[in-house]
């Protein structure tokens, strides 16, 4: 079976923010289910405003041009922003403009399927967040998972055993195993069919 690979992005600068807790979590989610995970938070993000070609000059070595990379590479994606007066992150929507530039071997995130997770502490506000997640994804031509999440009391796996979580922890808990789930169905897919290319391509 092929090895799929999963990038975990948080939108969040606040160091161990509840976003990146989130994102790590779900990386270990997937890498005990077979899949490669990369997290990139926030800190990894401080990326200047959008330009055009702006990751190529930055190279494949450099910060953005490896975010790009990474992008490129994904078989699927999970993407958790903090709610910012009712939407993503200003730091989330900007590195995303970067997939923009990913022209090969596929446009933007063509059939990348996304998982979208939204924090905050109100529930209309996180309702947009999410929702504007998804409208993202859909533009990038991703394909968000049937199951978007919000988290508004979240717990590690450490820190609170499932018999000392509150119900809306093991109810967030509970939803975010299923949208990974979702994730890497269409992702160990993913992974598979660029096997066969790349194996196509050497043959020819």
């Amino acid at each position: 079976m092929d090895t799929p690979n999963i990038v975990l992005v948080s939108g969040s600068l606040r160091a161990d923010s509840t976003s990146d807790r989130v994102a790590r979590w779900c990386a270990r989610q997937c890498a005990q289910q077979g899949a490669e995970a990369r997290v990139f938070t926030g800190a990894e993000l401080q990326f200047p405003f959008y330009r055009p070609g702006l990751s190529e000059q930055d190279g494949e070595d450099g910060e953005i041009g490896g975010f790009v990379r990474a992008l490129g590479r994904a078989d699927g994606l999970v993407l958790v922003s903090p709610t910012y007066h009712g939407t993503v992150s200003g730091l989330l929507k900007n590195a995303l403009d970067y997939a923009n530039d990913l022209v090969a071997p596929r446009a933007f995130l063509e059939g990348v399927p996304v998982g979208c997770v939204a924090v905050g502490a109100g529930a209309q506000g996180m309702a947009s967040t999410l929702t504007t997640l998804r409208t993202i994804g859909h533009a990038l031509r991703a394909w968000p998972t049937p199951l978007g999440v919000t988290a508004r009391d979240w717990a590690d796996d450490g820190a609170a055993p499932t018999d000392a979580m509150t119900s809306e922890q093991r109810q967030s808990r509970d939803q975010m195993a299923v949208m990974i789930s979702q994730v890497l169905s269409m992702a160990f897919v993913n992974a598979t069919a660029s096997a066969r290319q790349r194996l196509a391509g050497s043959r020819s």
